[in-house]
């Protein structure tokens, strides 16, 4: 029996007026991909070629943010063939809080920005679940 890996194709939005480096942007999109387990442990990704020219970037890029996303444990290169995602629960679950995290504090630090507190979010929050706006997976 083989086990086929088929290459993921996804999406990354990348930010040119951001202050945050293209780079950044793109390992963080991979990050997201491989911790909301889009990208499954095993899964073949784009090339460095491919990739680059999807995302209309320079394949230096690309090389830097694999080699990064490799060194850091989150995919392996298999020679002549392709990169493969490498996933450790412990490290995916670490990483998803972080990820929810930063957004949570982005999202406080913006609505405290505009004048309004954490607690008119909270029930802005809650007046969305209850019409039915989120769903709550854990309910």
């Amino acid at each position: 029996m083989t086990n086929k890996i088929e290459k993921k194709d996804f999406e990354i939005k990348i930010d040119n007026k951001s202050a945050v480096p293209i780079y950044e942007q793109i390992k963080r999109g991979i990050k997201l991909l491989i911790v909301s387990g889009y990208l499954k442990n095993g899964d073949s990704i784009l090339s460095i070629r491919e990739l680059a020219a999807k995302l209309k970037v320079n394949p230096n890029t690309i090389i830097k943010v694999y080699y990064q996303l490799e060194s850091e444990g989150y995919i392996f290169s298999k020679p002549g063939s392709s990169y493969i995602v490498k996933t450790n629960e412990d490290k995916v679950k670490k990483e998803k809080y972080g990820f929810f995290k930063k957004e949570t504090d982005d999202y406080i630090a913006k609505i405290v920005s505009m004048g309004y507190s954490p607690m008119e979010a909270i029930n802005e929050i809650k007046k969305k679940i209850n019409k039915g706006g989120i769903k709550n997976d854990k309910d």
